[in-house]
Formats: structure tokens, sequence, C-alpha cells
């Protein structure tokens, strides 16, 4: 007997198997929505909960309120690290990075993505989550460095490349380089036709304003200039150990940690990891 979860999943992969023949506009519209919907977690303000001794606070991007958590000096003079999740993730994931952190002299600065955690919205991308880490950070000022966990890693990298940021120092923890080769295995996971999977693609390009080819890490390569230290784990089933290890390639002077059987999550509350971050930004 099938799980209970591939029960949805298998209703909308007939869906999009009969309607690219149909009305492949349509089909296009649903890839797009589905691809930029991230998974809620029940339990998103108990998440909160786990932040109790931080200083909350929200700001609004784009008609969306972000939620978003403070630790340390209140003064902006004082530099400061910002924790940015990954898709479908939350804040408080990236707790286990505060108190090194915090030893080591910095405030630190965490916040929920769009459409994730408490934070408002429904529909987000790489580039919102770029967008959004620039904001939070000239809000607090100050920021000197970054750490990024799978899509929160790629979004730093892009904001830096972008010149949305100047931060001297990004950490990125399991983050995915290959933006084109996740759709396709988000449109094989879904059953969606190839020309279904372009069509989703161009309307998400449209959406933004930026071509996905834009977004290739050997263009973005030659902009990147902050220290970077790459953080991978060699069983990452979510973002496999060799798009970590093709970041380190591409930037120029980044260092590559590699881990052995703490996977795509637990690699955030490994005390090992979370002291190299925060060895490596001091």
């Amino acid at each position: 007997m099938p799980h209970a979860f591939s029960l949805p999943r298998i209703s909308t992969n007939v869906r999009f198997a009969a309607s690219h023949l149909l009305f492949p506009e349509l089909a296009g519209a649903w890839a797009e929505r589905l691809f930029l919907t991230p998974p809620r977690a029940r339990n998103a303000a108990a998440s909160a909960l786990d932040l109790i001794d931080a200083r909350s606070s929200f700001l609004e991007h784009k008609g969306r309120h972000i939620a978003m958590w403070t630790w340390g000096a209140r003064s902006k003079e004082a530099p400061a690290v910002l924790l940015a999740h990954g898709w479908g993730g939350n804040a408080a994931q990236m707790r286990a990075f505060v108190f090194p952190l915090l030893s080591a002299g910095f405030r630190v600065i965490a916040y929920d993505q769009p459409a994730h955690g408490v934070s408002e919205g429904r529909l987000t991308g790489l580039p919102d989550f770029a967008d959004v880490l620039a904001e939070v950070a000239w809000h607090h000022g100050g920021v000197q460095a970054v750490i990024g966990h799978s899509l929160g890693g790629t979004a730093a990298a892009l904001a830096h490349a972008l010149n949305k940021t100047d931060v001297r120092n990004i950490v990125l923890v399991s983050p995915p380089s290959d933006l084109v080769g996740y759709s396709r295995r988000f449109a094989r996971w879904h059953w969606i036709p190839e020309p279904v999977r372009d069509s989703m693609q161009a309307a998400i390009e449209e959406r933004y304003g930026l071509r996905w080819s834009e977004l290739e890490l050997p263009r973005l390569a030659a902009r990147l200039n902050a220290r970077a230290l790459v953080i991978h784990d060699r069983g990452d089933r979510v973002v496999p150990w060799k798009q970590g290890e093709q970041f380190a390639h591409h930037w120029r002077g980044a260092q590559l940690i590699s881990t052995q059987g703490l996977g795509h999550r637990r690699i955030l509350a490994d005390e090992a990891v979370t002291q190299a971050a925060a060895d490596f930004i001091s």
C-alpha cells in the first residue's frame, strides 16, 4: 500500500501529464506556483519559541512582514553576523551558531525567509531570498558576515555578487550551485514534461526580471570577492557534496570543509561546524 503522502503527488503528476497536452500555458503557471511554494512547517510558532531569549522584531519588505531576532549589543556600531536559513527551514534551525558568535564578540541576527516560519508570504524564490537578506542587513547595520544554509547560502553569494551587500566573510553550509539541475530534478519528481519545465522557468524569469543563466556559478564567480568558507557533508542527500565543492572551486580563495555523517540538516547542530564558522569569521 503506498504511503499516504504519495496520493496528492500522484494527483498532481497526472494533472501535469494531461494538462501540458491540452493547456500548456496553464500547466506552466501551475508548475511555477508549485516551484515557488515552500513547504510550510506546522510548528512555525513553536519553533519561534526556541528564540525566546532574542529580541524579536519585524521588517516590511515588498508588503510582507519579515520576522527577525537579534542577540548581543544593541548598538549598530557593533559588528554583526547574519544567519540565513534555507528552503523549507526557519530561523530556529540556525540557533547553534548564536553562542559561538556571541562569544567572539558579534551581534547576531536571524530571520525567517519570506513565506517561511512566521514571516508573511505564499510564494518566494532565490531572488527574494537575496533581496530580503540585503534588506535585513541594511536595516540592522554593521553586518560583516553571513552564515547561510542551503539556499540561504546561495542567496548570500548572489546578494554579494550583485553588490546588494558589502560583507567581508560568507560561510556557505550545504549550498546548491545548480538551479537548472535542481529544477530538472523537481520536474522529474512531479512528472513535469520538459516543455512545461521550460515554460515554468520562463515564467519565473519574467516574474523576477532575472535570467537563470545569469545565476550560473561560473558567471557569478568573477564578482565573488569576499572571503568564503564552504562546509558540506559528503553524504548530503538533499544537496550533493559536489555542489558545495563547485562553490569552493569557482570562488577564488574559498576554503572547503567536508564533514561525514551529518547530512543536510544535522550539520547545523554540530559543534565543530558552528565553531569553525565562528573562527573563520573572527
